[in-house]
């Protein structure tokens, strides 16, 4: 496996545990506004569906694709200034919702804050990949579990500020964002350990033609196609459920049941062979999804989404833990990059499918369409992963 029993309670460096609490913080800043987006796109802006996706891809698009070359600057010439960077322009898209209702303006920003997603990534998870591969399992769970503590806190932060007005929120963010930012500016972190500065070209070469990596990105695609739903189809479907304030207990729920599950089966997580826990995810998220057109209340979509955020919590830190041991020194961000911008494609594909089925199918139509893709999760899953797992348990 990736990980034995040396890995369960590791003592990380101080500046990873300094990055790990940063996350909680910044995924608390981001999940304030989330919720209210897509509503406040939909509700008060009165965008159609087309301008609704054609936005969120914007944002998704930019942050997905642009890691891989973020990614590689990132391993070049070190993490510090990306971080910086990308706080900054996140601070800079959330700022520019607040303040206009113009569908290309809004595009724009979009784009904005989806490029400092990907320049925060590219610096934070190239620092993270570079530790010792056998913490991998448990430092990326316990990054999961920061980002699920920000979840749950976040949503709440922002139906406060909503209850004023949803741009008070976008506002609130955007200066969290920026003092994020501010404080990285003044640290002297550029990457933990001491990595082999290749040139951009060299580690774009080792990551494209890396073939383990990229059986690992075609078992992903389905996820990055359903992932997107959490921002789309999620909050719409509980507003016609119980009305606008239901978006926000959809992440209320998503992350107190993150947080929850990865206190109670952490160790779980960090022993089960990462290829194996992505199987079962997938099978999970199958059946969750399907069952959703059985029971048209919030009470049963709630459970639902507490079912949904357990597979999540298995497959994003299963992903990252064989995105880490399987990429070649000196080119980790650069690997992470390529997963992201590949993954790109589906998770737009997501966005437009979401968008259209939640405001256009039916119930039916739409949940069994959403299961189906999970289904095809689990049956690549089961028929690529294995000829991975043999080479990273011995990584």
């Amino acid at each position: 496996m990736l990980a034995n029993t040396r890995s369960l309670s590791p003592t990380f460096p101080q500046d990873i545990r300094a990055f790990l609490r940063m996350q909680g913080v910044m995924n608390a800043s981001h999940f304030m506004t989330v919720p209210l987006v897509a509503l406040y796109m939909s509700m008060t802006l009165h965008f159609n569906s087309v301008a609704l996706a054609t936005v969120m891809s914007a944002n998704l698009l930019s942050a997905q694709t642009l890691p891989l070359i973020a990614g590689a600057v990132a391993d070049r010439f070190g993490s510090r200034r990306m971080l910086v960077l990308g706080l900054w322009l996140r601070a800079l898209g959330f700022l520019g919702f607040s303040v206009t209702n113009n569908e290309t303006a809004w595009m724009c920003f979009a784009f904005a804050a989806g490029s400092g997603v990907a320049c925060y990534e590219a610096g934070l998870y190239g620092v993270f990949s570079r530790q010792p591969k056998i913490s991998h399992s448990a430092l990326f769970a316990a990054n999961n579990q920061m980002l699920n503590m920000g979840t749950a806190i976040g949503p709440i932060l922002g139906g406060l500020a909503a209850l004023i007005d949803a741009r008070f929120a976008f506002a609130a963010s955007a200066l969290l964002f920026g003092v994020l930012g501010a404080t990285i500016s003044r640290s002297t972190v550029e990457s933990t350990g001491a990595p082999d500065r290749r040139a951009i070209l060299v580690t774009l070469r080792a990551a494209a033609t890396n073939r383990d990596l990229w059986r690992l990105i075609v078992v992903s695609f389905p996820w990055f196609f359903l992932f997107p739903q959490l921002y789309v189809a999620f909050p719409l479907y509980a507003r016609r459920l119980a009305g606008p304030h239901a978006a926000s207990a959809v992440y209320v729920v998503n992350g107190v049941i993150g947080l929850a599950f990865m206190l109670v089966a952490k160790r779980w997580l960090v022993r089960m062979n990462p290829a194996i826990s992505t199987m079962y995810a997938y099978l999970a998220a199958a059946i969750a999804f399907t069952s959703v057109a059985a029971f048209d209340n919030l009470a049963w979509f709630l459970l639902f989404i507490a079912a949904y955020t357990v597979a999540e919590t298995v497959i994003f830190p299963s992903l990252e833990t064989m995105t880490g041991s399987l990429a070649v020194d000196g080119s980790q961000a650069t690997s992470f990059g390529v997963l992201s911008a590949t993954g790109a494609l589906s998770g737009a594909a997501g966005y437009y499918a979401g968008s259209w089925l939640i405001l256009n199918a039916t119930s039916l139509e739409t949940w069994a369409t959403f299961g189906s893709v999970a289904a095809m999760g689990f049956a690549g899953a089961a028929l690529i992963l294995p000829k991975t797992i043999r080479r990273t348990s011995m990584l």
